[in-house]
């Protein structure tokens, strides 16, 4: 099914809602292609009320609905030396995938499928799609007089959980109690009608440690499926893309919102990339390298900040009143403007591309740039005030709701951890000072530390020339990941678990001289240890 729109649209933006609309207006493109472009443009739209940000485009849920309603379930089987799964995918009338659900089969104790993943496109989902291939799988078991498995990531609290329990699946401790789980997963289980066994606990006893030695290779498999299926649609919006704006790329004209558009393909690319390297088993067998990126687009200069003009555009400040009451009133006023003309962030990832280019603007900087250095290096802008250093940070406005529990965790952190020491390092928190919410953009600001993330240190410690021998002989690494994991379980121990989620998503620094580009450690008789980490 192609993308249409017709009609006018909500005046809630500029210029550049009208242009995408009308752009994909008619032109054949895929609805699922269609909405992974919008869900690109539109994943900053935190300012707007609306119950979905494509209610800017007109008719555009009524047609995801329609779409949804004509779908239909496709099952594919294992393929000899290349696909592992059953499958099961959402198909559209059109033949496009909307989703799709992995299992696995495990013979003995007793026949099982081990359902590994249930995903469904992120414009799709609360539609019923989810419940549709889950009964499609319930159908599938009872026919094949198997048990289905299942390792249920979804807390028992969020509504989606209640799909399984409505088609019948149960915990598996309803069947074999607490003492084998021993707060292992929770695992559910769904027995189809069609089985009788004399020992079911038993048989569900050995399938739940037979399948714990098979994990880490159904992980690995799952990682291997869920790269290539993300590669296909990372070159599916490209394609796309590359359609929307050829009359630009035709002749050699790269306007703002074509250098945006790219660049925010470009970030989560690479963000993809990253990811992907810590993944179980993840060899690179299927490699973004795959993926064909023009010299054209390659040298489009980076847009990775939004331009918008919202309605009632006023920039919307909070923080510490005694801070913003002695800034600048071009930064109160017009904070995207500001910030992104300081100097970016000078942080030792980067150290290579500012040689090379003598200055730490961003002016210049290409999507050939972002490709090599590995992530945005112009999210971080370095600011110095009243001779205090400090950084902001570029995020996207749906997250403000998010940085304000974390400003309350990390006030809670700071009184519970002043004067203890883990592993005799300090602790410190390094809350946002002050937001600015601009244009499309949300800022944060923070003061700025002696050190660094605590990935980046790890990474140069490893792989740096200058510090990998260092590093191999003090074992500098290690003595930084206990400090901090000492720091992060008793957090975890001694918090209400209503902060877990706040605690497992806190950011890490670590002492490091950035001039020199060495970790700040103390070394004495009794090994190496920090002096402090900070909490962000």
């Amino acid at each position: 099914m192609a993308f249409l729109v017709s009609g006018g649209s909500k005046p809630m933006l500029s210029g550049d809602v009208t242009t995408i609309r009308e752009r994909l207006k008619g032109t054949g493109i895929a609805l699922r292609d269609a909405l992974a472009v919008l869900e690109m443009f539109c994943d900053d739209l935190g300012e707007l009320e609306t119950q979905s940000p494509y209610e800017v485009f007109q008719s555009l849920n009524r047609l995801i609905d329609r779409t949804v309603h004509g779908t239909k379930i496709e099952r594919f089987k294992p393929e000899r030396g290349r696909r592992p799964f059953h499958c099961f995918e959402v198909y559209t009338e059109g033949g496009d995938s909307l989703g799709h659900l992995n299992v696995i089969y495990l013979r003995k104790p007793i026949p099982c499928y081990y359902l590994v993943y249930v995903e469904i496109l992120p414009s799709f989902r609360d539609r019923g799609l989810g419940s549709k291939i889950l009964r499609a799988f319930r159908e599938f078991a009872e026919d094949r007089k198997s048990v289905g498995l299942l390792d249920n990531i979804i807390p028992p609290g969020d509504p989606t959980y209640g799909i399984y329990a409505k088609l019948g699946w149960k915990s598996i401790k309803d069947y074999v109690g607490d003492g084998i789980m021993n707060g292992e997963g929770n695992y559910m289980v769904y027995i189809p009608r069609s089985i009788q066994t004399p020992n079911l606990s038993g048989n569900l006893t050995k399938l739940f440690f037979n399948l714990r030695k098979k994990r880490p290779v159904i992980d690995m498999h799952d990682n291997e499926d869920m790269v290539k299926r993300t590669i296909e649609e990372f070159r599916s919006v490209y394609g796309v893309l590359i359609r929307l704006f050829d009359a630009e790329l035709s002749s050699g004209t790269a306007t703002p919102l074509m250098r945006f558009m790219f660049t925010k393909f470009t970030t989560k690319l690479i963000g993809f990339r990253r990811r992907i390297a810590t993944l179980i088993g993840y060899t690179g067998g299927e490699s973004l390298e795959q993926l064909s990126i023009s010299d054209s687009i390659k040298e489009l200069r980076v847009q990775a900040y939004s331009l918008r003009n919202l309605k009632g555009g006023n920039p919307q400040i909070s923080g510490d009143e005694q801070l913003l009451e002695n800034l600048p009133s071009r930064l109160t006023e017009e904070p995207t403007a500001f910030i992104e003309e300081l100097q970016i962030y000078r942080r030792p990832y980067l150290s290579p591309w500012l040689e090379r280019t003598a200055n730490g603007q961003s002016a210049d900087m290409k999507i050939r740039d972002l490709l090599e250095i590995g992530f945005d290096p112009t999210r971080l802008r370095e600011y110095c005030h009243e001779g205090v250093d400090y950084v902001f940070e570029r995020l996207s406005p749906h997250l403000l709701p998010s940085l304000e529990r974390q400003r309350r965790c990390l006030t809670k952190i700071a009184l519970c951890t002043s004067g203890r020491r883990f592993q005799r390092a300090t602790v410190q928190v390094n809350p946002p000072l002050a937001t600015f919410t601009d244009r499309g953009n949300l800022y944060i600001m923070r003061r700025r530390v002696e050190g660094i993330h605590l990935e980046e240190a790890l990474d140069h410690l490893r792989t740096s020339k200058s510090l990998a021998g260092i590093n191999r002989a003090a074992r500098i690494d290690r003595a930084i990941v206990r400090t901090v994991k000492a720091s992060k379980d008793w957090l975890l121990a001694n918090f209400d678990a209503s902060f877990r989620e706040e605690i497992e998503e806190l950011t890490y620094f670590v002492p490091w001289d950035t001039e020199r580009n060495i970790p700040r450690v103390l070394v004495d008789v009794s090994g190496v240890s920090l002096d402090t980490i900070w909490i962000a």
